[in-house]
């Protein structure tokens, strides 16, 4: 058995999203044409922030706004890095209180449980974190 925790995020943006913030997902996601760091100053000689979302996932643009979706496989080590780019991204959505940003579904677990984030941290599901 793995031992890798399974993620599902589905999240609405507001149209009213910055470009740079936008970006900054993109580069999340994987897309090598944008970077994984949230500022819009130009790119730094530091290395660019790790791509947390990269297995599969997109962001698209609707009616309203955007929907970031991603799925991917993940390993308790990181949650840190994971769990702050979440409390971002749940921050972005305007929503007061807490937001459910998708599911996580443990290794030992056939039933995944939903992620959310509440003051502005993740509360990983029991077991966890």
């Amino acid at each position: 058995m793995t031992d890798a925790y399974e993620l599902t995020l589905s999240v609405r943006l507001p149209a009213t999203t910055p470009g740079h913030r936008l970006a900054a997902l993109r580069g999340h996601l994987g897309d090598p044409g944008s970077p994984a760091t949230p500022d819009a100053a130009p790119p730094s000689p530091a290395p660019p922030s790790p791509a947390l979302l990269d297995c599969a996932g997109e962001l698209t643009e609707a009616p309203d706004g955007w929907v970031l979706t991603a799925h991917r496989s993940v390993r308790a080590e990181e949650f840190g890095p994971l769990g702050e780019l979440l409390a971002e991204l749940a921050g972005l959505t305007g929503i007061e209180g807490p937001v459910v940003l998708g599911q996580l579904r443990s290794p030992a677990s056939q039933v995944a449980e939903p992620l959310l984030t509440r003051r502005g941290a993740v509360v990983w599901p029991v077991g966890a974190a």
